[in-house]
């Protein structure tokens, strides 16, 4: 019973996590999230010392010592991030950029350094290269247009200021961003001594472990005119979905068997 319940438990965890996936199938640069179950055993997390027949209400705990056999159970154990890179779809948006590689945006936010590959990025009423939700995008070196340099100290002295920056705006592959001829600044493209370290907080942006090191990118280029979109595959979710159902349905099927089990030994064994 208790194992059926522990499994019903952890598909019904799982399948929150397939729905989020496929809400997210058409969010730019949205990664999806898989899960990690393991198996512990009772007595594993068990006091050893020796146990008396129990003097009240009897538990799932209690039926170890009384018969001899030990309970496994499984649990959602944590989830990981896919990496995967998605799809680069061409939009041809002059501030529209894609990360082709494995390297991410650097941006300023209220709550310190994150990291983004969401590159739908705009000009804010300040004249600052922003996010979608409105975060200064950094640039390696502190500076702007030439005359409009970023100010202050830290992050904000690398604001990438583009007020009355001329036409047009491009962006090379290397991040490189010229208003006409002229050389503005270059992004802040890193990537990751080990993506495992990174953790979503929300909005397509990552925080990284402290033992994770974030390096010049020399494996990833810029593209301008696109965006990545999310590497959700919706069919592949769907199937994931109907797999987890069937495997909560099983559960339940089990637990009403054993229920059945324990009513006919209350009313039915008990009259002999």
């Amino acid at each position: 019973m208790w194992t059926a319940a522990a499994g019903a438990a952890v598909q019904s965890q799982n399948l929150d996590l397939i729905a989020n996936n496929l809400a997210n199938a058409d969010t730019n640069a949205f990664k999806k999230d898989l899960p990690t179950f393991k198996e512990y055993l009772a007595t594993a997390e068990r006091n050893k010392d020796p146990q008396d027949i129990p003097r009240g209400p009897v538990k799932d705990k209690d039926l170890y010592p009384l018969d001899g056999r030990d309970q496994a159970f499984v649990v959602m154990d944590g989830t990981h991030i896919s990496q995967r890179q998605g799809h680069l779809k061409v939009t041809h948006g002059p501030l529209d950029i894609a990360m082709d590689g494995p390297g991410f945006l650097e941006v300023s936010t209220p709550n310190g350094i994150r990291y983004t590959r969401d590159g739908a990025l705009k000009v804010g009423a300040d004249g600052r290269l922003v996010t979608r939700e409105g975060f200064p995008v950094l640039s390696q070196e502190s500076g702007g247009l030439s005359g409009l340099p970023g100010s202050g100290t830290g992050p904000a002295a690398r604001f990438i200021n583009l007020k009355d920056a001329p036409s047009p705006l491009t962006i090379n592959e290397r991040g490189e961003i010229y208003a006409g001829e002229d050389l503005v600044t270059k992004l802040n493209v890193v990537e990751f001594s080990s993506r495992n370290g990174l953790r979503k907080v929300g909005g397509q942006l990552f925080e990284v472990s402290p033992k994770v090191t974030a390096n010049p990118a020399t494996q990833t280029l810029v593209r301008q005119g696109a965006l990545e979109t999310s590497n959700v595959n919706p069919i592949e979710e769907m199937t994931n979905m109907i797999k987890s159902n069937r495997l909560f349905e099983h559960d339940l099927k089990a637990m009403r068997t054993f229920g059945d089990l324990m009513a006919k030994e209350v009313n039915e064994v008990g009259k002999l």
